[in-house]
């Protein structure tokens, strides 16, 4: 009886993990849609730039979500890389746009 008890309660509790990490995941999915449309309103994207920075972008609310302590090390990661993908004049331009910059790294 005991060992049933125990195997149901472990079952349950990843049943709750399961469900939890979905739900990180589906909102990072969301936040990270919006603020690509956002940065794709001030700079004209390719495709494959749109979908490696959409990537970039889940990657961070999960991070994020999962550790709230590394906030600034991915911001960090986030400004470099989005220095990088992007060419200097889009650059520019989303550094200026001081709003969808900090949504961006933030």
């Amino acid at each position: 009886m005991k060992n049933l008890i125990t195997v149901l309660g472990l079952f349950f509790a990843f049943t709750l993990t399961s469900f939890a990490q979905e739900e990180i995941q589906q909102k990072a999915a969301v936040s990270a849609k919006a603020e690509l449309l956002a940065l794709n309103k001030v700079v004209a994207l390719d495709d494959q730039i749109a979908t490696g920075l959409n990537s970039l972008l889940v990657y961070k609310h999960e991070m994020v979500a999962r550790f709230p302590e590394k906030k600034e090390e991915v911001a960090k990661t986030i400004g470099s890389k989005l220095e990088i993908t992007l060419t200097p004049e889009q650059f520019t331009k989303v550094k200026n746009n001081k709003v969808l910059y900090n949504d961006l790294l933030y």
